[in-house]
């Protein structure tokens, strides 16, 4: 052990740290004259993070990690999510499902930080495969899902979305939460489901002014009038 980290952890720590550097892609363009509307998904990795001057680089939208597992809290959630609110951008929530992890358990850790906070875009459940060591079978976690997704829905009174790259989606979403808005991460031309998707993840490795890390950059399914209209709904 080091300094209560055992050798095994940080060799994981590291392949996720050189991973990130040297082998997440960048991102892809996409038309703008067809997908206007831009927004960004940020946590802790992305640093210190001034809305103000992201508020001048046209985004439209902005979404939070709140939490991960059972009972981890993003560090930089608060501070965040009131420099959000002080700008004025439509937000939202999302959590970082542990495959390992007792879904009932992470939807209590997830409600009780977002709690009494303002929100104007649907609560997401990240859902994905790499990195997420798990020894449940896949039914398994369809299951712990499930009952993420039941218990926030019956507490909140309002449907969950499902944020997820191809692979996992269509191994453990696809015919399973198929009722579900879906936020879909994929680098190709266009994303590769059949499902129509509401918001498209195309780059981690968004650069903003104001913004110390890589931001997540994500389209809306819409023109902007669409975007207003969902907004209000």
């Amino acid at each position: 052990m080091i300094l209560g980290i055992s050798v095994t952890s940080l060799i994981i720590i590291g392949v996720i740290v050189l991973y990130r550097m040297f082998f997440i892609p960048h991102g892809i363009n996409i038309d703008k004259d067809k997908y206007p509307v831009t927004g960004i998904d940020i946590s802790a990795h992305t640093g210190k993070v001034d809305f103000e001057e992201i508020q001048k680089q046209n985004i439209d939208f902005v979404y939070l990690k709140a939490t991960e597992g059972e009972n981890f809290v993003d560090p930089k959630f608060e501070e965040n999510y009131k420099n959000v609110i002080k700008n004025k951008f439509p937000v939202g929530f999302y959590h970082f499902f542990r495959f390992n992890k007792d879904g009932v358990v992470q939807a209590h850790n997830f409600l009780q930080n977002i709690k009494d906070k303002e929100t104007h875009l649907p609560l997401v459940i990240d859902v994905e495969e790499w990195g997420n060591l798990s020894s449940k079978s896949q039914e398994e976690v369809v299951s712990e899902i499930s009952k993420f997704i039941n218990t926030v829905e019956n507490s909140t009174q309002s449907k969950i979305m499902i944020y997820s790259n191809e692979s996992s989606y269509k191994k453990y979403i696809e015919g399973n939460f198929d009722n579900k808005e879906v936020w879909i991460c994929s680098f190709s031309k266009k994303p590769n489901i059949e499902k129509e998707w509401v918001f498209w993840q195309h780059s981690h490795k968004g650069k903003l002014d104001g913004a110390d890390g890589w931001v997540d950059i994500n389209t809306f399914n819409g023109t902007y009038d669409e975007w207003n209209k969902y907004l209000k709904k």
